[in-house]
């Protein structure tokens, strides 16, 4: 009796306890389904933040990642997507080796990527015809944004400034160097009469291409600080009667024919001042009869429209490469140093040309001209009769 007693107690200890176990299960479940819940919505919340996080990276100019502590990509925006030629790829996931294949640049960035939060600067990055200056920086505790700013046009000022700076330096230091070199064998050879005029000969040679030099620098710098009265205007006809007039020695030693709209035709009013239509002319003019070949003609043709004169200059000579037509109006460019320093040029004429039309709303086309010679377009404001271009 007991024992059946006892076998009854603990059959209902052991139902109880099972009740007691079943009850915390669906208790523990529920919990967890709550928890599940709540991670999920967690989930959500930060779905969508990083997606609002990522619009809004979008509105941004600049290229801009975003990655996770290993450095790879969560996200790209749409600069970075254009930057990077990335239409229609998948970037998540992506190391950052498939996107920028420097070892140098990406060994770097592995050791600032291991040192965050503290923020780095990495090298310059070369992507395309961008130069980037990446940053990375942290965001919240296990990712990070790398920042690509774009500064091509920075370091293309940059090297311009450096590339004026060398190349003035060696159009002062040659002539300069000549002329010490004349005058101090005057000290030794100024009694041989045939020496004298030939050392003066070349002193005054290079004095006077110092002198083009400064007088051209002159302009540039007058080009950038002037201030333009919109009254001003000018014939053309008049200005180019004078230009005319003063490469006419030129045009006869090399017996180069003028072909085309002549001074009658182009008696019209441009919206400029008479000397800076004068520098413009008289620079294209003189590369014009300093390239083309003895006996060869001089191509001026013009029309008109939009309030626009367009003025166009061809001559017969040997032309230059395609590849170097963009830059024949940067500083000191010139296709051939040797030549151009032998004939006189010191590679700012077409600089003067396209920096002053500019300044006045105009512009300079350069291209070359069949079969072979250069074609300068120039686009000059007219002026109405009181003086206002159209």
């Amino acid at each position: 009796m007991a024992l059946a007693v006892y076998a009854v107690g603990v059959t209902l200890v052991c139902v109880a306890l099972a009740i007691r176990l079943r009850r915390m299960r669906e208790s523990y479940e529920k919990r967890l389904d709550a928890l599940r819940e709540a991670r999920a919505g967690i989930d959500e919340t930060l779905k969508f933040q990083a997606h609002r996080f990522d619009a809004l990276l979008d509105a941004m100019s600049e290229a801009v990642f975003r990655l996770d502590a290993e450095g790879k990509v969560l996200a790209a925006n749409a600069r970075a997507r254009q930057v990077f030629r990335l239409d229609g790829v998948d970037v998540q996931g992506r190391p950052m080796i498939f996107f920028y294949r420097d070892p140098d640049w990406l060994e770097t960035f592995a050791q600032h990527l291991r040192r965050l939060p503290e923020p780095g600067r990495l090298a310059n990055m070369q992507v395309g015809k961008w130069v980037l200056a990446p940053r990375l920086a942290p965001l919240g505790s296990n990712q990070a944004l790398l920042l690509c700013m774009d500064v091509t046009d920075q370091v293309r000022l940059e090297q311009q400034r450096r590339t004026f700076l060398a190349n003035l330096m060696h159009d002062l230091k040659t002539p300069l160097t000549s002329l010490l070199g004349y005058a101090r064998s005057l000290e030794t050879f100024g009694h041989d009469e045939a020496f004298r005029r030939d050392a003066a000969k070349v002193i005054a040679d290079e004095a006077k291409h110092v002198n083009r030099l400064l007088d051209a620098l002159l302009t540039l710098d007058q080009i950038e600080f002037a201030q333009h009265l919109e009254s001003a205007q000018c014939c053309l006809s008049d200005v180019l009667r004078k230009v005319r007039a003063g490469l006419q020695p030129r045009l006869k030693a090399k017996r180069l024919s003028w072909e085309g709209s002549d001074e009658d035709e182009l008696s019209l009013d441009v919206a400029m001042a008479e000397e800076d239509v004068g520098r413009i002319l008289t620079n294209v003019f003189d590369n014009a009869v300093r390239y083309a070949p003895q006996g060869s003609k001089i191509h001026v043709s013009h029309e008109t429209g939009d309030g626009m004169l367009t003025l166009t200059v061809e001559d017969e000579g040997p032309g230059v490469p395609e590849e170097t037509l963009p830059r024949l109006t940067e500083r000191f460019f010139r296709v051939h140093k040797a030549r151009s320093r032998k004939e006189g040029g010191h590679g700012l004429g077409l600089a003067i040309v396209k920096e002053m039309l500019e300044a006045h709303g105009g512009e300079v086309r350069l291209s070359n001209r069949p079969p072979h010679g250069l074609c300068v377009r120039m686009r000059l404001p007219l002026a109405n009769k009181n003086g206002a271009s159209h």
